[in-house]
C-alpha cells in the first residue's frame, strides 16, 4: 500500500502562543498510508482535526472559522524514508494593507 507524506499550510487561527494572542498560520506534515492520495489526504486531514492540543488552542469564533489545505504531497518507499516531523511551525499573520501588494 502507498505511503503519502502531506505538508499541511493552516491560516487564520487565533490563538495565544507564548503569551502573545494573535492570528497565526502554520505547517506540518502528516503521514498517511492508503490505496490512493485522496484517501490519504482525507485521513491526514482528519489526523489534524482529531489533534486535541490544536483544537484546545484554537480561540477563533464561530463566523471566522481557521482553513487548513494541503500544500504538498510526496509518495514515499517506507514510512523510515521519512522522519516523523508531526509538529508545528507557527508563523504570525499580518494584515497587509493595500499598499503592500508586493509582499508575501
Amino acid at each position: 500500500m502507498p505511503i503519502y507524506v502531506f505538508r499541511i499550510l493552516g491560516e487564520n487561527f487565533h490563538a495565544t502562543i507564548d503569551d502573545k494572542q494573535a492570528t497565526y498560520g502554520f505547517f506540518t506534515y502528516r503521514v498517511a498510508e492508503a490505496d490512493d492520495a485522496t484517501t490519504a489526504e482525507n485521513h491526514a486531514m482528519q489526523m489534524l482535526r482529531d489533534d486535541e492540543g490544536l483544537r484546545e488552542l484554537v480561540q477563533n469564533p464561530a463566523d471566522d472559522p481557521p482553513t487548513m489545505q494541503v500544500d504538498d504531497t510526496y509518495e514515499i518507499e517506507r514510512h523510515e524514508d521519512f522522519e516523523d516531523a508531526e509538529g508545528f511551525i507557527w508563523f504570525e499573520m499580518k494584515p497587509k494593507r493595500w499598499w503592500q501588494f508586493w509582499r508575501r
